[in-house]
C-alpha cells in the first residue's frame, strides 16, 4: 500500500471515530430551554459511568406522581464541581431544572438541582440554564 493510500485510510478512520464521539455527546434529543419541576421528590441517584442518572417523582395536576429521569455528567466531572454519591438521597424535596426530551418522554438532561435552603447543584455540562 502506498503512503498516500495509508494516509487516506487513517484520515477516514479518524473522521469516523470523531463522528461517533460527537454523536454520543449530542444534546439533540433534548429541548433548547429548561423547565423547572418544583416539589420534586428524589427517588434515586445512579452514580455510574458514563453518566450519573437522577430519578425523581413529580405530581401532576391531579396529584398523581409521575416518574422522571435526568441524565447528568459523569461522576468524575460532577465530583469536580462539588457533587458526591450522597449529594441527593431518596426522599429529598427539591426543584429540578432540566432540558426535557423533545419526544415528550419523562426524561431530560439535568441543568441544576435547587434545595429548599437555596443550595444549588449544577450539572457538569450545563448549557447556561435559565428557568422558563
Amino acid at each position: 500500500m502506498t503512503d498516500k493510500r495509508m494516509l487516506v485510510c487513517i484520515l477516514i478512520t479518524l473522521a469516523a471515530m470523531g463522528a461517533a464521539l460527537s454523536a454520543h455527546h449530542s444534546h439533540a434529543v433534548y429541548g433548547d430551554s429548561t423547565v423547572a419541576m418544583k416539589n420534586a421528590t428524589v427517588t434515586g441517584l445512579i452514580w455510574g459511568n458514563p453518566h450519573a442518572i437522577l430519578t425523581f417523582a413529580v405530581k401532576d395536576a391531579k396529584g398523581n406522581a409521575a416518574a422522571w429521569s435526568a441524565e447528568s455528567g459523569s461522576p468524575t466531572s460532577l465530583s469536580r464541581i462539588g457533587w458526591n454519591r450522597n449529594s441527593l438521597k431518596a426522599g429529598d424535596a427539591v426543584t429540578i431544572e432540566l432540558y426535557p426530551a423533545r419526544n415528550g418522554a419523562r426524561l431530560g438532561r439535568l441543568a441544576r438541582v435547587i434545595f429548599p435552603d437555596g443550595r444549588v447543584l449544577m450539572d457538569s455540562q450545563n448549557r447556561n440554564a435559565v428557568t422558563q
